[in-house]
């Protein structure tokens, strides 16, 4: 198979372009990982992790397990303003066997501390507890 040399150069020209829209490049993750036991009966484990991609997009989950396990993942788009994290909550997932996003509106803060992010709205479920700011 002979390909032709305007295929070879739209490939040089496009590839690397296509690249940098399609790949999502990390600029910094959190997260936050808490088990408790209550007298040899049950565990409380919840696990938390946000992601912020470098083109302003963030990816959050949150997994709690108690006398259920719940399994929360919501998607939108960040940005920071005075040392404070601004999340705008677009989709969200509810459960892990959901294969459709749904659609919301929400924000949340969080004030950026050293390593840590402090939830400043603590009434909504993803925003309870500090996240910690993974090594690189």
């Amino acid at each position: 198979m002979k390909i032709s040399s305007k295929k070879i150069i739209l490939l040089f020209i496009f590839g690397p372009l296509t690249n940098s829209l399609i790949s999502q490049e990390i600029h910094k993750t959190y997260l936050q990982k808490k088990e408790t036991r209550h007298s040899n009966q049950w565990d409380i484990t919840s696990l938390d992790s946000l992601v912020l991609y470098k083109n302003g997009t963030f990816h959050r989950t949150r997994s709690y397990k108690f006398h259920e396990i719940i399994n929360v993942e919501i998607k939108g788009d960040w940005k920071i303003k005075n040392d404070t994290l601004h999340l705008n909550v677009q989709q969200i997932k509810e459960n892990k066997s959901d294969t459709e996003w749904t659609k919301i509106n929400s924000k949340l803060r969080y004030l950026k501390k050293r390593r840590k992010l402090k939830p400043i709205d603590r009434s909504e479920f993803f925003a309870t507890e500090h996240l910690n700011l993974v090594k690189k």
